[in-house]
This record gives structure tokens, sequence and C-alpha cells, in this order.
């Protein structure tokens, strides 16, 4: 059972005013790639058009067998991104809709790592799915999609802190936790209280996850074409190390953070093995009212495919 004050949380998050329109600035268009417009755009519904100044731009992956992976992070002016609350980078309501709204509705899943509570003192739940009612109904409807996207939870260990008891498991729909072998003992018992949870293996050492054949099954076993990823700079940089990104999305927040102590999205101690070559899809910008020179800037790069 989960907590009375999740209860409440869960509550306030599906309150529909807090999506009403006239919340949320709206984004303007800086550059579109000419090479991008008109194609690999997700079915938008007209509230989200306004807002982010057209489509949804998704561009899939160029290997079949595997689904599509969106990268998603905000980071501060000098490359911080791994903050434990988000919040923390000084996004406003735009930003919360783009990251928990926007992203989310058109996709069949989205994942994490094992970490399933945000904020300095571990205050809010994670949540995968998006809670917009306008955009749910639009998802079952238009996109013939069932209300919330698969969750995803990647732990090597099988591990999970608090337990099952999450939001993410018990009121979200399906999920898939990926995990090693030995993971996967430490699972055993505690999922078989859950019918809507599925366990797979990816490994055969904790800290030698195959992110690719997670990928492979999410489409196979699962009908998963495109998964969005929250990333946290662990999970975000095997992701990348295994070559399994095709859309980076980054936000860039006007803090300037300055803290060697918060790491950035990426975070192997022996970096890329070659540079990577990316093209810039779209350049969006938000200015707030009050301010000036503040202002956020919303980028969509894919691999550059020579």
């Amino acid at each position: 059972m989960i907590s009375e004050k999740d209860a409440q949380y869960l509550e306030g998050e599906s309150n529909s005013e807090k999506y009403r329109e006239n919340r949320f600035i709206p984004l303007k268009n800086v550059y579109l790639n000419p090479e991008y417009r008109g194609r690999f755009t997700i079915k938008t519904p007209e509230k989200v058009k306004r807002i982010h100044d057209g489509d949804v731009v998704w561009v899939d992956s160029p290997e079949k067998d595997r689904a599509s992976v969106g990268l998603i992070y905000v980071q501060t002016l000098d490359g911080r991104a791994g903050f434990k609350a988000p919040w923390e980078a000084k996004g406003g309501l735009t930003d919360w809709y783009h990251f928990r709204e926007i992203l989310r509705f058109g996709v069949d899943a989205v994942g994490a790592a094992n970490n399933l509570r945000r904020g300095n003192k571990d205050e809010r739940p994670l949540l995968l799915s998006f809670y917009d009612s306008e955009l749910a109904q639009y998802r079952q409807s238009e996109l013939w999609k069932p209300r919330h996207p698969i969750g995803v939870i990647v732990t090597g260990s099988g591990k999970i802190k608090e337990g099952l008891d999450n939001l993410v498991f018990t009121n979200e729909g399906r999920a898939v936790i990926f995990t090693s072998e030995a993971g996967r003992e430490n699972l055993e018992s505690s999922v078989k209280d859950y019918p809507n949870i599925s366990v797979e293996v990816i490994g055969k050492e904790p800290r030698k996850l195959d992110m690719k054949q997670m990928l492979r099954i999410l489409k196979s076993k699962y009908d998963v074409e495109r998964f969005l990823a929250l990333g946290g700079p662990g999970f975000s940089t095997e992701l990348i190390m295994q070559g399994c990104v095709d859309n980076y999305f980054i936000n860039i927040s006007p803090e300037l953070s300055g803290n060697d102590k918060i790491r950035s999205f990426f975070s192997h101690q022996d970096g890329l093995p070659e540079l990577m070559d990316l093209e810039l899809v779209s350049l969006k910008m938000l200015k707030y009212p009050k301010g000036e020179g503040a202002f956020t800037l919303y980028s969509h790069y894919v691999p550059k495919i020579n």
C-alpha cells in the first residue's frame, strides 16, 4: 500500500486545474532543421502545439529490431544535470509541463534508474506517466495507446529503495524491471504479489547490463516503439556509451550552478571512445516575463548518419 502522503500527491497531480493552458508560457521556435520539418512527427494535440510551437518530433532508431530512445535532461548553463531535485535548476511551469507531459503523452514506455523518489528530503515520489487528462484522452482516442506508458525501472542489483510500494508500480499500469541474473534473485519474492510487474534479465553482473538488449526486449515482447529515458547521470551515461540514444532533448536553464559536486548528465571516467557527431533538429526558447535576460533553451539533437 502506498502512503497517505503519496496518495495525496497523486491526487494533486491529477487535478485538471494544474494543466490549464493559460498557466504556461508558450515556447518559440528559434531554429527548425528543414530536413526534419513535417517529418518524424508524433501526432500532436492542438493544446500541445500551441505551447510547444508545433508538433512533437521524434526520430526513430535506424536499428529496426529495437525501441528508439529519447533522452531528456535539464541542465544548468555550466552543464550540471545531476540534481536530486530537478526543480533546483530553477525552471518554470512550462519546463515542468515539457518534461512531464509533452514528451510523455506519445511514447510507449518511460524509464529511470531505481531511485523512486525525488527531492533533497525525498519528499516527492517518482512518476513515469503523465497526468493532463486532455492528453490522456487524446492518447487513447487518437493514438490508440493505453492510458499509461509502460513504466521501466533499471536496477542491476535488483534492489529498489523502499520496495515496490511506489506509485510507479501501484498506480501507473504495467511496469517492467530490468536487472541482472543476481538482481533477479533479489526481486523474485517481492514481485510475486504484483501481477502488473515483469522482470527481465539483461546481464550476468549488476554493473554490466546490456541496454540494447533491453530495447530489443521492449520492442519484441512489449510492443514498445518509443522509449523516453529520464536521464540521471548513471543511466544516461550507460545509454550513451552503448550507442542507444536516438534523440537528445536538452533543456538548458538560466541557472549557473558552479557546484562541482553536482554531476553532468554524462559521467564516464574514460569519456566517449570517439567524438559524437550530432545534428540539431530544433531549438526553442522560453523568455520569462520577469527578469531581464532570463530564458530557457530547449534543444533537440539526433546522431548524424553519414
